[in-house]
């Protein structure tokens, strides 16, 4: 616990005036759950960008100061926040400068006041549920915000907040030398499995590929890849991340927090203040401006890793104004992304109700130039070289096996994208490879010469193992390893292949796996839970699964054959289980009573309540399954590929991306805007 320090007026002034910056030390992060605010370590002061933080030379980021005045005695009033205080900036160990000065701004950033609630425990999270009288800690901030600075030069940047004689906070930034890539990489696509792990991969290969004592008759198409390296996911105050942040750490090579898009998470109210950091796409934008960009999901084009790539935002779940970004930006930053090619769901934020402002974002679209389909059918025609955006339905795409297998699920959706309220069926949807051979077809037209940058997401990987739905996972996975092999065919038929930097990784992690195999007849004949649970065959017994793939699409013909895999994760609410695949919708395995979660009785995957009886192991609040803190994988190929072929942390891709495509340098005609 660390005591309020109240020091107001002019004396905090006279103080401040005293006062040195600090000395720079590497404090390691707090230990614990519930932290004041992420990425502070100091009792009282937090910079954003945070310690550590790394930068290339002219990319731009907003940097903030805060300062917090506390008493964790709840029953005492909240303390005045700090009046005054004062930020040096110094580089390479050198004289200490005021920030204004070293940034050439007119006078001082005004200060900002507000409160925030902290919650330090779990007793005071879970205070409603359980029925205590726990409150959260009221924090009194002042703060100082400083927008769109860069560093010009390599270096080692020190910036210190000094708030009192001897208080004051020091945190140290790296600015990189650039690096100039051994061979360039023209184009880069980004393949992103969302919540992918290797469990997942093993479990696909097992299902789509044949094999002959044991052996594979070939692999996965990107096994075949050059390179194959770890990725680290933690985030910058937690263990386990989220996709946003994951993402964004890909898109703009910082650690944020849960729910943040090219932002770090400062404590306002507002998640449209918080300090931005400039993502890959911007500075192509500035650099590259040739180049063009495209973006593909089988989400929500507004969801949070396709977003992360063209918005910022401290809450992922700001559709509306995520959407408006697409063509707008943001004020008092860089030029909108505007992708060459969107290819996503989520048209329910692009008119009515939910739009921002009610607007007609087709409408605005069609003005700034881009063409707009709808659904598959017209995505297929669409052979010109405008921008082209496409949303196939009102929220996430269907996923594979709705769109493919279990057709009827998808009458009835009223999931139209021109909110008509008829129906988007599974045909009328395109799936991921779809979108992406079209975008690589747009972005080549558009880019010429120059090149071009996509990122392309399987997103219901994530989705359905969230829901326990591991089935759905191993279809959406099957398809992303389809589209791969096709975008590989593509790039050597039109000539793009040996230009190519190709990586295919995931965000973060489930914590699934396969320990044996299932015999479905077994366990459907039988009710008690020994003898379902003799179902499971280990070790020796753990047989090879029946899928087949007959007609050589990639996929199992039939997706309820005899023997099945014995899967799960390490974590999940109460449920049932007997690893079948849910054929009316996909599976709820968990509902809400009286504000909890318990097993869902009428869940087809657990046998309608009668599958073996599975005790959950996170909050009784949560519905769903958690991410892991599991390294991920990335495989790599073409140029820059070496980049990847180690263990390294999340924010690094960033870096080998943009060492790739020779971006990491200023030049002298990149554009300010």
């Amino acid at each position: 616990m660390f005591p309020a320090i109240i020091i107001i007026g002019s004396f905090l002034t006279a103080l401040v005036a005293a006062g040195r910056p600090g000395a720079y030390r590497l404090n390691p992060d707090p230990e614990g759950q519930y932290y004041r605010l992420g990425g502070c370590p100091d009792p009282h002061a937090c910079i954003f960008p945070p310690d550590l933080s790394t930068f290339l030379p002219g990319s731009y980021f907003d940097l903030r100061v805060e300062l917090h005045a506390y008493d964790e005695n709840t029953a005492n009033p909240v303390p005045e926040p700090y009046g005054q205080f004062k930020t040096t900036i110094r580089k390479n160990h050198g004289k200490w400068v005021d920030i204004d000065t070293f940034f050439d701004l007119e006078g001082p950033a005004p200060i900002e006041h507000w409160n925030f609630d902290w919650i330090n425990s779990a007793d005071v999270k879970y205070a409603d549920l359980f029925n205590t009288s726990a409150k959260p800690v009221e924090v009194a901030v002042s703060a100082r915000a400083w927008r769109k600075l860069k560093f010009d030069k390599p270096g080692t940047y020190d910036v210190s907040v000094q708030y009192g004689p001897k208080d004051a906070y020091t945190v140290r930034y790296t600015v990189v030398e650039p690096k100039k890539p051994k061979r360039k990489a023209k184009n880069a696509i980004l393949f992103i499995a969302d919540g992918c792990n290797v469990g997942m991969i093993t479990a696909v290969r097992s299902i789509a590929k044949k094999h002959t004592s044991g052996k594979y008759h070939e692999m996965l198409s990107f096994e075949d890849f050059d390179n194959l390296g770890h990725v680290m996911t933690q985030s910058v105050d937690a263990i386990v991340t989220d996709s946003a942040n994951s993402a964004s750490a890909y898109a703009c090579g910082h650690k944020s927090s849960s729910a943040a898009l090219g932002v770090y998470a400062d404590s306002s109210e507002t998640p449209f203040d918080d300090p931005k950091v400039e993502l890959i796409t911007e500075l192509i934008r500035r650099r590259q401006p040739g180049k063009a960009i495209g973006v593909v999901s089988t989400a929500a084009g507004h969801d949070a890793t396709p977003a992360a790539f063209y918005c910022h935002t401290r809450n992922r779940d700001t559709a509306a104004e995520i959407v408006d970004q697409i063509i707008h930006g943001v004020p008092n930053w860089t030029d909108p992304v505007a992708p060459d090619v969107w290819l996503a769901g989520g048209a329910d934020f692009f008119q009515g109700e939910k739009a921002l402002n009610g607007d007609n974002y087709f409408d605005k679209l069609k003005s700034n130039g881009y063409q707009v389909v709808l659904n598959k059918k017209e995505l297929k025609n669409y052979h010109g070289k405008d921008k082209l955006l496409g949303t196939f339905r009102t929220s996430h795409l269907d996923t594979y096996i709705e769109r493919n297998v279990f057709v009827n699920n998808t009458v009835g959706n009223a999931a139209a994208p021109d909110l008509s309220g008829e129906d988007q069926l599974g045909s009328a949807q395109p799936g991921l490879d779809d979108m992406t051979l079209k975008a690589l077809e747009v972005l080549k037209k558009r880019g010429g010469k120059d090149g071009f940058f996509l990122m392309a997401e399987a997103a219901s990987v994530d989705k359905k193992l969230h829901a326990l739905d591991f089935p759905r996972a191993f279809a959406d996975l099957l398809e992303m390893e389809v589209t791969i092999k096709k975008t590989v065919d593509w790039l050597k038929k039109n000539g793009e292949y040996e230009d190519t930097l190709i990586l295919f990784t995931a965000d973060h992690a489930h914590g699934f796996d396969v320990y044996g195999s299932v015999d479905q007849s077994y366990i459907t004949k039988h009710s008690s839970d020994a003898r379902m649970r003799s179902a499971v065959g280990l070790y020796e017994y753990s047989g090879w699964p029946s899928f087949k793939d007959n007609d050589g699409d990639g996929f199992p013909d039939d997706w309820s054959p005899e023997i099945v895999l014995a899967s799960g994760t390490n974590n999940g609410p109460d449920h049932y289980e007997a690893w079948k695949i849910a054929h009316d919708k996909p599976r709820d395995p968990a509902v809400e009573k009286d504000g909890i979660y318990i097993a869902n009785e009428n869940d087809p995957a657990g046998k309608y309540g009668a599958g073996l009886e599975w005790h959950g192991n996170l909050p009784v609040t949560d519905v769903v399954g958690s991410h892991t803190m599991t390294d991920v994988f990335i495989y790599s190929n073409g140029p820059g590929s070496d980049l990847f072929k180690k263990t390294i942390d999340n924010w690094q891709v960033f870096f080998g991306i943009t060492e790739a495509l020779d971006i990491q340098r200023p030049t002298k005609k990149e554009s300010k805007k």
